[in-house]
């Protein structure tokens, strides 16, 4: 299919904000590398299911489920998220989606015996960009963040804390071969995700954290996809003067379920 010159001149655009990102981001790091008074490092193993499901044309119900392990563990778990959400196709280059995720943070320490809730609403934008076999997606995303305070170590307080995130993902699908069997089901994927905090009880962390990952995708069959890969998330603490290097490998898995009916035709 053809691709219309204003959707051609759209994605130019894109890909000059998209290197004008980039030369931000490594400015940024170079700066907060300067500042940095302590890094901790940490290692995580996180397991994601993703559904999409198609009821018409451009309409597609969201889920999303992800659990996290404790630093340096494998069978705790620290956070679990679920998430929720519609989507609507603008055109073929352009999706909007609003949803809801509901996030447990569960007692790491022996002192804390309550599990912290987070309530978190959000928005997004979608822009797709398909070279042949080749995708690009970038999406930007706004949350609202609920986050119920801790009294003590085993009461939660009836207020919340409460700030905007912004978050910009960019994620490349590089096919490794179109001929071998094996290779053929085989995409390396990259990606990366900057978060930016704001909001009156945001003080010194407007950066949140920056996402790196590097896997390969194995497409089961036109529905269902496993993705397993590094992650590597960088993220300065509320204190400002803190930061956490964590050390991730995710494994996901992608099922895609359409029920659009299917038109008959009947000969008269």
């Amino acid at each position: 299919m053809e691709i219309n010159p204003y959707y051609q001149f759209l994605f130019y655009k894109i890909k000059i904000l998209s290197f004008i990102y980039f030369i931000i981001v490594f400015f940024s790091f170079s700066l907060l590398a300067q500042d940095v008074k302590k890094v901790d490092v940490a290692s995580q193993n996180w397991i994601t299911y993703s559904g999409k499901y198609r009821f018409s044309n451009k309409l597609e119900f969201i889920t999303e489920s992800t659990l996290r392990s404790i630093d340096h563990s494998i069978n705790k778990v620290s956070q679990s998220f679920l998430l929720v959400g519609v989507s609507c196709s603008v055109n073929d280059f352009v999706k909007l989606a609003v949803g809801y995720q509901f996030i447990s943070i569960f007692p790491t320490t022996s002192k804390i015996t309550v599990t912290q809730p987070e309530y978190r609403p959000w928005q997004q934008i979608q822009f797709f960009n398909n070279f042949s076999s080749k995708k690009i997606t970038q999406r930007i995303r706004l949350d609202e963040r609920f986050r119920k305070i801790l009294l003590n170590d085993s009461t939660l307080a009836p207020d919340n804390n409460f700030n905007f995130r912004f978050r910009y993902n960019i994620f490349a699908e590089l096919p490794l071969s179109k001929k071998e069997k094996i290779l053929k089901a085989l995409s390396l994927i990259l990606s990366e995700e900057i978060f930016i905090n704001f909001g009156k009880q945001v003080v010194f962390n407007y950066f949140d954290q920056n996402r790196i990952f590097v896997g390969l995708k194995f497409k089961i069959n036109e529905g269902n996809s496993i993705q397993l890969g590094y992650l590597n998330l960088f993220q300065q603490l509320p204190l400002g003067n803190k930061f956490r290097n964590i050390h991730i490998l995710r494994l996901s898995y992608f099922q895609n379920l359409d029920f659009r009916k299917k038109n008959f035709q009947t000969k008269g």
